[in-house]
This record gives C-alpha cells, sequence and structure tokens, in this order.
C-alpha cells in the first residue's frame, strides 16, 4: 500500500481520531485537523516513493507559469496601441472581457482568443504593477473590480500612479475591490484566537488575497498621488453614464468598496 502496509495505515487512522478528539476538546477549528491530516499523509507517501529508490521533484506550476508570462512581456518603454478607445478595463480576466473598452490583463492574447474574437474585442496582455504600455492623458474612465486585494500595498501604490499618468485630466478611476471594512464585519465577528485564525484562511489564503484597504487609506493614497477627488458611491452607481452599472459581483455588496478617483 502507498502508505507503508496495513498494519502501519490502521495505527495512522487511530492516532487521526485520538488527535481529532483532541483538537475537538480544545475547540480548534477543523481546519487545523485537515491541515493535519494532509501533511501527515504527505508526510508518508514521501517516506514510501523514497523507500522505493523515487526522487521527488518539486515543481511549482504557479511560478513557472509566472516566469512564462514575465519573458513574454514586452519590453519596458514599448507604447502600445489604445485603437483610439478612451475606457480601460484593467484585470478582465480572460472570460470577462467588454466591447468598447481596453480590456488588459496579465493572460497571454493565445488564452484570451480562444474565447473571444480580439479583431471585436480589444485586448494587450500587461503586467499592471510594472510601467504600463500606454502614453500619458490616455483614457478618460477606468475600471477594475476586484484586483486591488491582490496586490501588495507597494505594487498597488504602483498601478495608482500609472494608472494617474495614464489618465487624462478630470479622468475617472471606478475601483471595486473587498475593503477592510468589509473584511472585518464579515469575518471577524469577535477577538477570539480560532476566528482570526480561520478569518486568515477565508479572508486572505484561500483567494490569494495580501492587502484590504480602508476607506480613509484609499483617500489618504489616492489624494497623495495627486487624484483631486474621492468619491465613495453604492454598488451599480455612478454619475458617469459610462461607468454606471459595471459592476458585476452584486454578492458581495457590504463586503467591497466601491471608489472613483478624479484625476
Amino acid at each position: 500500500m502507498l502508505v507503508g502496509g496495513t498494519k502501519k495505515t490502521a495505527r495512522f487512522l487511530v492516532y487521526c481520531f485520538e488527535r481529532n478528539a483532541y483538537l475537538a476538546s480544545q475547540n480548534v477549528p477543523l481546519l487545523i485537523f485537515y491541515q493535519f491530516m494532509l501533511a501527515s499523509l504527505k508526510k508518508q507517501i514521501r517516506s514510501f516513493l523514497y523507500q522505493k529508490g523515487y526522487d521527488i521533484v518539486y515543481v511549482n506550476h504557479q511560478q513557472l507559469a509566472f516566469e512564462a508570462k514575465r519573458a513574454a512581456e514586452i519590453p519596458e518603454g514599448t507604447q502600445l496601441d489604445t485603437y483610439g478607445l478612451n475606457k480601460v478595463l484593467y484585470s478582465c480576466g480572460w472570460y470577462k472581457l467588454q466591447k468598447g473598452w481596453l480590456n488588459v490583463d496579465y493572460e497571454p492574447k493565445e488564452k484570451v482568443a480562444t474565447k473571444y474574437d480580439l479583431n471585436e474585442y480589444k485586448y494587450h496582455f500587461v503586467n499592471l504593477i510594472r510601467r504600463h504600455p500606454f502614453a500619458d492623458n490616455s483614457f478618460e474612465f477606468g475600471y477594475s473590480e476586484d484586483m486591488m486585494e491582490h496586490l501588495m500595498q507597494v505594487d498597488s501604490l504602483l498601478f495608482l500612479s500609472e494608472a494617474y499618468r495614464t489618465f487624462k485630466k478630470d479622468g475617472v478611476l471606478r475601483l471595486s475591490f473587498p475593503c477592510l471594512e468589509g473584511v472585518l464585519n464579515k469575518h471577524y465577528p469577535d477577538n477570539r484566537y480560532q476566528t482570526a485564525l480561520l478569518a486568515k484562511e477565508e479572508a486572505y489564503t484561500r483567494y490569494s488575497h495580501l492587502h484590504f484597504y480602508s476607506k480613509a487609506e484609499i483617500e489618504l493614497v489616492a489624494k497623495h498621488l495627486g487624484f483631486r477627488h474621492v468619491e465613495f458611491l453604492e454598488y451599480g452607481q455612478s454619475k458617469y453614464p459610462e461607468l454606471q452599472g459595471v459592476d458585476t459581483r452584486e454578492a458581495q455588496i457590504g463586503l467591497n468598496m466601491y471608489v472613483e478617483l478624479t484625476k
């Protein structure tokens, strides 16, 4: 057997049962028990494979994919065609492109082209935490949904700086993302350790979330970078027709912040 025989498997299961009972008696979340079981199982599988003479090579597929994308990036300083469009959709993914917008994301064009006709939907492969390949004063409107929480604070500052540079005077950038206020209300109902541990998994780790802006923080950052006006709004609401109804995640009302930054 993969785990080393029937007797060893039985001992392992008995140990897991006893460990589970102990963790339950200590009010430790079930998540911890599952993590413990997975780590123990991985250890036994590694031991079995080593005994059989196999070498184990760990492959980080996410890192390999990232390195492939970095190799495909255009040289810094290159300027891409905006196709005469004045609206930019940041982090559109490869599955939610919009007509009439310049769609940009860190997905290769070949992948996006499997779903969309890129003659109709304008798309560029862009690393948004490097210098944006667009001229100064290119856009009048921009939108990003559920991207900011995936950026480290230092990278979000770079993104906002480049958005500011590439927007025209009075250009408006609308952002929708889970905010710190929403995360605290949803995931931190009390100050217990078990609650914070579960919140770390559900609010941060599970979805690779790195940083949640509060309203005060995004206003501080935006104004420091040069945006002259910051307006907090409700889901789907905007005084600009171009930005009305662009929000798509109604289930996240109460969790997300909706804010428009004016250059």
